[in-house]
């Protein structure tokens, strides 16, 4: 089983817990959006005065610097026993294979990699890769670690940076992502964190960039755990210009469906309180209605939990998509499950969706002034996967880019409509 870039941080319970079998989707249908009194403190933020980026300026996802986006893939070979990083380079003609790097697990072994892992930590323009594992060898602990983009990428050889923890406790809590949580437009490091007392709680610390090259962060912040116990699983919105990314921290959970807690940003960092969201293990940002304030959908990412009595969830629920605008309004889409992701694929300035997956269809949802629109099942090989969304070409919008095959596990390019290549992970 191969889980690119995104893996589930805890399965089922029970022995041999695989997720339960789909049913045959429905079609998909929308609901009318839902009018709400807006409110700010829970919506999805614009943030005004994050500074502005200039123009040209380098993404977060460019790692050797050209001004496209390069695709990071976590492969698990289970047969080898063997996991690594997969690194494929934009260029001109999207995603090149030529220009790939592979890092091996005997020079780091990743672990359960989480979106939100790209970002410009040290604000030397290029971006960088967040992972969490341990350097080759079973000497090590698992912990968050970065490499350090540059000109050449990142060398296969690279040895990654350790980022100081918190506080000392079972590092298998720390889960991390990157945004930039304060709107400084410097780079920032949310991670789950064991309280200092050692209680089975969980606390938020967030790490605050520009990150020194020994990794350590300018500040750090601790704060109670947004959901009101432990937690391990996060998303977060992209980092890019004009905009502090807000973050969403998932209640613990045993294969199920559980709800987010949307944590605005704010000078100060994430705020304390959130905003309970529908239960959905999946969540992809980003402004679909083009109105300037940033959204956010969650679905049904199709794992269940095994234990009698819990095989299912309810109808609000299963195999639905719920929006969240920043004005304050919902909508809501039937009719599949899987991974969500979100990119500007036809280029008219408003976010585009894609969700679904496995054994179910992909659907894609286009922006729009009155918000996503259902644009019916995306045309890809069987048993495909959503997996990342970048501008790999430089044309000015975003590719999605789905993961296809196991055993010989493949990346397949398309527009939202149509697959425009296909090439090997590995």
């Amino acid at each position: 089983m191969i889980w690119p870039v995104l893996a589930l941080l805890v399965t089922a319970c029970g022995p041999g817990t695989t997720p339960r079998p789909p049913a045959t989707p429905a079609p998909a249908t929308s609901t009318p959006a839902t009018s709400a009194p807006p409110v700010s403190a829970d919506a999805p933020p614009t943030t005004p005065d994050a500074p502005p980026t200039a123009p040209g300026a380098r993404r977060a996802d460019d790692i050797d610097g050209d001004g496209r986006s390069d695709l990071v893939v976590q492969v698990d070979l289970p047969r080898e026993d063997r996991r690594y990083l997969s690194i494929v380079h934009g260029s001109p003609q999207g995603l090149d294979p030529r220009r790939r790097t592979l890092i091996t697990s005997e020079t780091f072994d990743p672990w359960l990699i989480d979106d939100g892992i790209r970002a410009d930590l040290d604000g030397d323009g290029f971006g960088d890769v967040l992972a969490y594992g341990r350097p080759g060898g079973g000497e090590h602990r698992m912990g968050p670690h970065i490499f350090w983009g540059g000109p050449r990428g990142i060398a296969a050889t690279a040895t990654p940076t350790p980022v100081p923890l918190p506080v000392a406790g079972d590092v298998g809590n720390y889960r991390a992502v990157a945004g930039d949580f304060d709107g400084d437009g410097a780079a920032d490091v949310a991670m789950s964190s064991p309280p200092a007392h050692g209680a089975s709680d969980t606390n938020l610390a967030v790490l605050y960039g520009p990150f020194a090259r020994d990794g350590a962060p300018r500040r750090r912040s601790v704060q109670p755990s947004p959901t009101g116990s432990e937690f391990w699983r996060m998303s977060v919105d992209r980092i890019g210009p004009g905009h502090a990314t807000a973050l969403l921290v998932y209640e613990g959970d045993d294969g199920e469906q559980t709800s987010g807690w949307l944590l605005t940003p704010g000078r100060g960092g994430p705020a304390k309180q959130g905003r309970k969201l529908n239960k959905g293990m999946s969540a992809a940002f980003g402004d679909f209605d083009g109105d300037g304030s940033r959204d956010v959908a969650v679905g049904d990412d199709g794992s269940r939990n095994d234990e009698p009595g819990y095989e299912s969830e309810a109808p609000s629920v299963d195999q639905t998509l719920t929006v969240y605008y920043g004005g304050g309004r919902t909508g809501t889409f039937k009719g599949t499950a899987g991974r969500a992701v979100s990119g500007d694929f036809d280029g008219d300035g408003r976010d585009d969706l894609a969700f679904g997956g496995g054994s179910r269809p992909i659907l894609t949802f286009w922006g729009a002034a009155g918000g996503l629109r259902a644009g019916g099942r995306l045309a890809a090989a069987a048993g495909s996967r959503p997996l990342a969304a970048g501008d790999y070409d430089g044309d000015g919008d975003d590719e999605l880019a789905l993961a296809s095959g196991v055993d010989d596990f493949r990346i397949i390019v398309t527009d939202g409509r149509k697959t425009l290549t296909t090439l090997p992970a590995r």
